[in-house]
């Protein structure tokens, strides 16, 4: 009987998604604004290539249907492995850049929807925490770390045998998806899943659990745009290049995952929803905090792992509510996952962009503001309306149902 992974090391298997979240996020503002490329263009580009992670949902009905979600898995990572190699290739174009990150980032987030909606069907609600936690660091941590595995090769290595290096690389990791359970097959065909897809979106959506957690992630309480534009701020605090690296690098990975960890055990306490939002505020603090602090390394390198070890709460958080919203043996899993993750992706897009415009025209001082702020105002509105509302702790344990049953 071949062996099997325990439940936290089943959450490593998201490793790819996050290698191309970090390209995104960390390594592409490098490449770029070495190539002479502004913040505020950054941000364009980070904006589109990102924004498959709030529209691809409307693919992921796929996921639910004739293949297992290992086979999906699998033929999406290397869809995204193949295309982060070539965009490394097209920096100097743009349009062709964006244009194939963009594809990437879809297939990327297919990848880790076929995951999202695996994981439930193979781990009980007292492990979701655990798996949200190692989930996270393959995602963030794992991020950072490839952020500079990329950057380090690109500089040293010719360009073709580096895209080449960068994405085997991302395809290591899915050695794991064998170790995994799978579950049955989906009994559906492509065409009644299509057929019926909104009848079904709609019948996710109204559950009040999926509402709940809509109305948190598509809100920008805590979406930590930040961290898609802190490389490319490197010059405005008079910080080097090796320097940028190595913070948004090795040193993101590494907070990102200890505040992953300490979110399991924040969990443990805490409704998830609460801790989602409250983690915003921890990373509202230390942009608000940089807008006053001196322009050097030293105060640079503190915002920055400050606000990604929040983000790292944050991130465990979200996948264990996520996992708890959707639960076993849901024959929607992935469509739902997909839906949910695809709310809490939303906001970096737009908020990414906002920040990039508010930087143009009021400067870093108003970048900072914007995000900060908007993170503490909307975060408590949300907090003082579940109280006003008494939407508690029965709220936050859906019971295990499935989606399509509620109807029936």
């Amino acid at each position: 009987m071949r062996r099997q992974l325990p439940p936290w090391a089943m959450g490593l298997a998201v490793a790819p998604l996050g290698f191309y979240f970090g390209f995104v996020s960390t390594a592409m503002p490098i490449l770029l604004a070495a190539k002479g490329v502004s913040v505020g263009k950054i941000a364009e580009v980070s904006a589109v290539g990102f924004s498959p992670s709030f529209w691809a949902f409307l693919l992921c009905p796929i996921l639910d249907v004739r293949f297992s979600k290992r086979t999906y898995a699998l033929f999406f990572a290397g869809a995204a492995a193949i295309c982060l190699g070539v965009s490394t290739l097209l920096t100097g174009n743009l349009v062709a850049f964006t244009a194939v990150v963009t594809a990437g980032c879809t297939a990327a987030v297919i990848f880790g929807n076929a995951l999202g909606g695996w994981m439930p069907d193979v781990i009980e609600d007292k492990h979701y925490s655990q798996v949200g936690g190692t989930y996270n660091i393959a995602n963030l941590g794992a991020a950072g770390l490839f952020a500079t595995l990329t950057i380090v090769l690109v500089r040293t290595l010719p360009s073709p045998l580096a895209a080449f290096l960068l994405a085997m690389t991302m395809l290591a990791p899915t050695v794991m998806l064998f170790f995994i359970p799978v579950p049955a097959k989906a009994k559906r065909g492509m065409e009644e899943m299509f057929g019926s897809f909104f009848g079904d979106l709609y019948r996710v959506c109204k559950r009040p659990g999926c509402i709940l957690g809509l109305i948190c992630f598509l809100s920008p309480t805590a979406c930590f745009a930040l961290t898609n534009l802190f490389s490319g701020m490197g010059d405005e605090f008079h910080t080097p290049e090796k320097w940028v690296t190595a913070l948004n690098g090795p040193g993101v990975a590494i907070v990102c995952s200890l505040g992953c960890l300490a979110g399991i055990w924040i969990c443990s306490w805490f409704l998830r929803r609460t801790v989602y939002i409250v983690a915003g505020f921890g990373g509202a603090s230390a942009a608000l905090a940089l807008i006053w602090a001196p322009h050097t390394l030293a105060f640079f390198a503190a915002g920055v792992l400050v606000y990604n070890f929040f983000q790292g709460i944050n991130y465990t958080a979200l996948t264990a509510l996520e996992f708890e919203i959707v639960g076993p043996g849901n024959p929607l899993a992935s469509t739902q996952i997909a839906l949910l993750t695809a709310a809490s992706n939303l906001p970096i897009s737009y908020m990414t962009a906002i920040d990039g415009h508010f930087h143009t025209i009021h400067g870093l001082s108003g970048m900072l503001a914007v995000d900060g702020v908007s993170s503490v105002v909307v975060g408590t509105t949300l907090l003082l309306a579940f109280r006003w509302l008494r939407i508690g702790r029965s709220s936050g344990r859906m019971k295990r149902e499935t989606v399509l049953a509620e109807d029936k």
